[in-house]
């Protein structure tokens, strides 16, 4: 009888382990699915409610996705409201799947406005949640909101804990976004464009053969500072031409910057911070938005910290990942103060300002303790103007076709993503200033996909040629290279040969360096003349 007993258990336990009942008792579900992240290209698309006066304005865009990573962490977003179609109520909605570890301490707050609205506590663990902020009366009646969020709080301070450790994870879902009740249907080109968030659907079903139409007016739309997405919903070719006659050029896009350029003029910078380990302010800029082409010539960094004494605090600055300061600060740099020279030979057609400051306690047998640091950008942090001007490759390409220029544009058959990376490379071209087509048209502009190395290797090289495309992600902008240096594009799928069909004068391109690597990422140049 024991022993039928001691099987009988036996089994008994063998089912419960199977069954993974001890893992939820204990608090361990091994069984627990894999994080799932829901595609945010496809999901921040917004649409317009049946009844026309119910709309959803989306939060991400494509080339943005949100995820807010350790305390403190932040994110933005500006929601443009209709001007025709009035809003008469709304909510802000968000939802976010997080992850915090055991032990963290932390909120997510959300201001609108500059006013705070809400704020909810992290749970431990792996969880989806949704938050709905009721608009008022004063936000419905603003041009457009101002969303800002934060995570705050603190990680598990156990002994030994790494510096680097992060104790809490926010991804924003597409879901998120503005839903608003108007007093009716919008219906001007304005309204739809800021209830789309400025991104454009483009009908673009399967291979579609020279539908040049609908890549030539998605361009259009892009040069001018709007989002695209290619996919089985959206507008064809003629009702995209009736958008571009409408659609007033997103000056807030693509800011054109005037010397000094104050850093605090990025709203992510402003603001006094805390933080214990680690912080970093990030300035980004484009040629193209310099005054004149004309690069800076150094940053003045103007800052307040407090308090240091009793901790090893580092100041570190860098531009385009070349490193221009170390410093380790003391108890004299709480006001610190600081003009570092930006080498124009540092510079990209898209450049990113980085300064990070670290902060650790002295007493290192303290390990895990934290001292919290007080930090702010104040706002003479600015970039000062007097440097070299740029010539780029793409300053020489346009310079090459000239104003008004009729151009031949030929491709074959383009899936919705190639599609969607042609659009993006013509807007680098301008077009709004050209003319498609013509009998004796001064260039032709070829896409060329698939094996573009064995492409390239079967084009006869003719006159002035360049290539534009996107060696890695289309965020980081294009490449535009002569011809002549057969550059490897390895897996890019997509590229357009640009070929000048008559001669013109242009300053020419600079001999490549000897040691250059065929690959590396071609740098704007100095004007010689100046």
């Amino acid at each position: 009888m024991l022993c039928l007993l001691a099987l009988l258990l036996v089994g008994l336990l063998v089912a419960v382990e199977q069954s993974g009942l001890f893992d939820t008792v204990t608090g361990r579900n091994v069984r627990n699915n894999a994080p799932i992240f829901q595609d945010y290209e496809r999901g921040s698309i917004p649409f317009v409610d049946a009844d026309g006066k119910s709309v959803f304005v989306a939060q991400i865009h494509p080339n943005s996705p949100q995820i807010l990573t350790g305390f403190p962490s932040y994110a933005s977003t500006k929601f443009r409201l209709p001007v025709d179609s009035r809003p008469e109520s709304g909510t802000y909605d968000i939802s976010f799947a997080a992850d915090a570890v055991n032990g963290a301490e932390g909120a997510l707050r959300i201001t609108i406005n500059g006013i705070k609205r809400a704020e909810t506590v992290l749970q431990h663990g792996t969880f989806r949640q949704r938050v709905r902020v009721e608009l008022t009366p004063t936000e419905l009646a603003a041009g457009e909101l101002d969303v800002r969020l934060a995570l705050v709080g603190q990680g598990p301070m156990a002994e030994c804990t790494p510096n680097q450790a992060i104790a809490a994870v926010l991804t924003v879902l597409p879901e998120t976004g503005l839903r608003l009740r108007l007093d009716k249907s919008p219906e001007s080109i304005r309204d739809r464009l800021a209830l789309w968030g400025d991104l454009i659907p483009v009908k673009w079903n399967g291979e579609k053969a020279a539908d040049t139409g609908t890549l030539l007016n998605a361009a259009r739309l892009a040069e001018r500072g709007y989002g695209l997405y290619f996919g089985d919903g959206g507008f064809s070719a003629a009702s995209l031409a009736d958008i571009t006659k409408g659609a007033p050029l997103r000056v807030d896009g693509l800011p054109q910057l005037t010397y000094p350029i104050s850093l605090v003029s990025q709203v992510e910078n402003a603001g006094a911070r805390r933080f214990d380990r680690e912080t970093t302010w990030r300035f980004r800029y484009n040629a193209s938005q310099l005054p004149n082409g004309e690069l800076p010539s150094a940053v003045d960094l103007r800052m307040m910290l407090g308090p240091v004494a009793g901790t090893r605090t580092s100041l570190f600055v860098t531009l385009n990942n070349h490193l221009l300061l170390t410093r380790a600060l003391g108890d004299t740099d709480e006001r610190f103060a600081n003009s570092l020279a930006l080498p124009a030979a540092d510079h990209l057609d898209r450049n990113e300002l980085e300064i990070t400051l670290t902060s650790r306690l002295e007493d290192e047998t303290r390990c895990g303790a934290m001292r919290l640091i007080a930090a702010e950008m104040l706002p003479d942090s600015v970039l000062r103007g007097g440097g070299e001007r740029l010539v780029t490759e793409a300053a020489r390409l346009r310079a090459a076709l000239g104003p008004k220029a009729a151009v031949a544009f030929r491709t074959g058959e383009l899936s919705a993503p190639q599609a969607h990376s042609v659009a993006l490379l013509l807007a680098d071209l301008h077009p709004d200033g050209l003319t498609f087509g013509g009998a004796q048209p001064v260039a032709t502009v070829q896409a060329i996909t698939g094996d573009l190395d064995a492409a390239i290797r079967r084009v006869q090289p003719t006159g002035q040629q360049w290539l534009m495309y996107f060696p890695t992600d289309e965020r980081e902008g294009a490449w535009v290279v002569p011809f002549s240096s057969r550059p490897a594009l390895g897996d890019t799928d997509v590229a357009l040969l640009v070929t000048i069909n008559r001669p013109a004068i242009v300053q020419p391109a600079p001999a490549p360096s000897p040691t250059a690597s065929a690959t590396a990422r071609p740098r704007a140049t100095a004007d010689a003349a100046r």
